[in-house]
This record gives C-alpha cells, structure tokens and sequence, in this order.
C-alpha cells in the first residue's frame, strides 16, 4: 500500500511539473507576441498623425546633433504623392524662444532627377531654442516637429534621431 501512494505521489508531481512547464509556453509565446506587436507598431507609425495637408508633405524623422555648445536639427520629409515643392516659399522653423529660424541647408532628392520625393532641411540652434516645440512652415503649411519642452537627451554619442514628434 506505502508503494502504491509512493507512485501516486511521483505522478501527481510529474502532471504538476508539466502544467508548470505548459503554463509557461503560454507565457512565454504571449510575451514574445507582445513584444513582436510592439515593435511592429513602433516601426510603422507615422511621426505626426494628422500632419497639414498645405505642407504637402510628411515628416519622416527629425536628427539632432551637439556641434559644441550648438546644435543641428536636421529634419527629413516625405512629399506626399502627385504634390510638388514651392521652391519660392521660404521654409522656416519657429520655436518658443527665438520668433524665425531659417534653414542653413536644403537636400533635395528622388528617384527621377525632375521629381523631388524626400528633402532634407537643417537648422542650426541654440540650446533655448529647445525650450518648447517646434513647427515648420513650408508651402503654406504647418508641420509639428517637436511638441515636449524641454532640450532631449542626446546620450555619449551627442546625437539622436526621433521618429516621432513627442521628443
């Protein structure tokens, strides 16, 4: 009889093992799917959700770089498709401490030479020039750059690209 609750004990601790051990796999897949969810949705969201249709484009990404005890902003845009850039209009960045900024440098780039489809515009700014956000206007539009206060953390490298405006 000791031998038979003996062996009932080793099977009751053999199914409990792999309950465990099952439980876990769950866990383990939901958080793997999680995280892949996660990623997937940080990878393809826009940088604005409702950008300015006057600007005729979208904000990709913006770059910002300590050049001493300046920085560089360099801002990459998308051209919305069968829409062209207004090489005429000025394109200036406002921020909350300085009234007009305007770009040091242009690129303007695409598949086909008579057809711009990404630009590139970057500006040179001072530390309180970060002190609240940021817009550009471009083609009679208005892009939000940058909408936290406050001057982000760059890290060792002095450097940091953002993909999305909350920065």
């Amino acid at each position: 009889m000791a031998r038979l609750f003996w062996f009932a004990a080793r099977l009751n601790a053999g199914s409990a093992s792999e309950v465990k051990r099952q439980l876990s796999r769950y866990f383990f897949g939901l958080a793997l799917l999680l995280a892949t969810g996660f990623a997937l949705w940080s990878w393809f969201r826009p940088y604005d959700w409702h950008p300015d249709p006057t600007a005729r484009c979208q904000v990709v990404q913006a770059l910002v770089s300590k050049d001493r005890s300046f920085y560089w902003l360099e801002v990459r845009l998308k051209m919305n498709p069968m829409m062209i850039h207004d090489l005429e209009k000025k394109v200036i960045l406002k921020t909350s401490s300085r009234a007009k900024i305007e770009a040091a440098d242009s690129t303007f780039t695409g598949a086909d030479p008579q057809v711009v489809s990404d630009l590139w515009f970057k500006f040179w700014l001072e530390p309180a020039d970060f002190s609240g956000p940021m817009t550009l206007h471009l083609n009679d539009g208005v892009l939000l750059i940058k909408a936290q206060t406050g001057m982000p953390k760059l890290g060792f490298s002095g450097s940091r690209t953002f993909s999305s405006n909350q920065w």
